[in-house]
């Protein structure tokens, strides 16, 4: 009598949530903006409780493999419009030739528009309200934490499976950056994810990054002994603040406590619990990220085996190559193999 009440409540609850996300879906609403100058779909997103923007790379809609690029920090666009019709695809700029056989989906940032005049961003591409640095939207800064950007992945995803120009049992998602946090942390609790990239983050979250840049600074002669350890001390003293900080100024500019606090959060142990097939690629010159390479050990605990760690030698955090002094060449970057492996991998998969 008890296990067919159980049985009774599970059947309910089921016939609950059904009619809970048809109702949710009945009160979504959406458009589509073709950008016919880089080929581009600008798809808004309407729920009740949220706006979301996000950009396919095709105007016509054939049945194809998903790959959802979750892009990394700041609140960059995805299409910058620089007037009299001339629109650049800020961050996966590359895929046009190498992903024509995918959807290949981007999610605006929160309370951040998808396309953004070039007057409207900073010199590092991110969207502002002013002039002043960091002066970022108070809105986008209040929601820049991972459970925003996996709540707003899974509102896409979902959305995009219902429809019929999209392949179900293919499902990758590939995270750069911050977008890896979020990837690892998507895949983890969306079953439909069926392959997963996790590119140039520490696995131990990004607080751990910068303490571990500054002390290999000090060891290979960048800076001396004191100036690491003063900067690390300067490190721990914001850390106290992030933590525990009630009363944040109205004046505040970049991350708030709480986005420090959201990304430093060490995700080693879901990457070494997923299901999914793993491909996890970093820049042998990117401090943060070579921390990648403590990773298997993490999976032989979990005895995870279905994994690709792919160092990129001597490059940094974007996969760019270096000169003589240590200077960054943006014009020598390996995104496009990045892309090749992370693809062959999971077909192979």
């Amino acid at each position: 009598m008890i296990s067919n009440k159980k049985n009774i409540q599970k059947i309910f609850m089921s016939i609950t949530l059904i009619f809970c996300c048809q109702c949710v879906f009945a009160q979504t609403k959406i458009t589509v903006e073709e950008i016919k100058q880089i080929n581009a779909q600008l798809f808004c997103l309407t729920t009740p409780t949220d706006t979301i923007e996000f950009t396919k790379s095709d105007t016509i809609n054939r049945k194809k493999p998903l790959f959802l690029f979750i892009q990394g920090s700041l609140p960059k666009p995805i299409i910058e419009d620089n007037g009299d019709n001339d629109y650049y695809l800020v961050g996966f700029n590359f895929y046009v030739n190498i992903l024509k056989g995918f959807n290949v989906i981007e999610i605006a940032m929160p309370s951040t528009p998808a396309i953004a005049k070039h007057k409207d961003l900073d010199n590092q591409g991110s969207y502002v309200k002013s002039e002043k640095p960091y002066d970022y939207d108070k809105t986008y800064m209040k929601r820049n934490v991972i459970e925003t950007y996996v709540e707003r992945a899974n509102v896409v995803i979902d959305y995009l499976l219902q429809q019929d120009w999209i392949d179900n049992d293919s499902v990758f998602v590939f995270g750069h950056s911050q977008g890896a946090f979020v990837a690892a942390r998507l895949a983890s609790e969306n079953e439909n994810v069926t392959a997963v990239g996790f590119s140039s983050a520490n696995p131990f979250g990004r607080y751990a990054g910068m303490m571990q840049e500054t002390r290999a600074k000090a060891i290979t002669g960048q800076i001396t002994e004191e100036q690491a350890q003063k900067q690390i001390n300067n490190y721990w003293s914001y850390w106290n603040y992030y933590c525990y900080a009630t009363d944040i100024p109205n004046d505040y500019i970049g991350d708030l406590p709480a986005t420090w606090k959201s990304f430093s959060q060490s995700v080693a142990e879901i990457l070494a619990n997923l299901k999914q097939p793993l491909f996890v690629v970093y820049g042998t010159k990117d401090y943060h990220s070579v921390a990648c390479e403590l990773l298997p050990i993490y999976f032989g605990f979990s005895e995870k085996t279905n994994y690709k760690l792919h160092p990129m030698l001597g490059r940094g955090h974007n996969f760019e190559s270096f000169d003589e002094n240590g200077n960054p060449n943006w014009n020598d970057m390996k995104w496009q193999d990045v892309t090749i492996e992370f693809i062959k991998f999971v077909r192979n998969k």
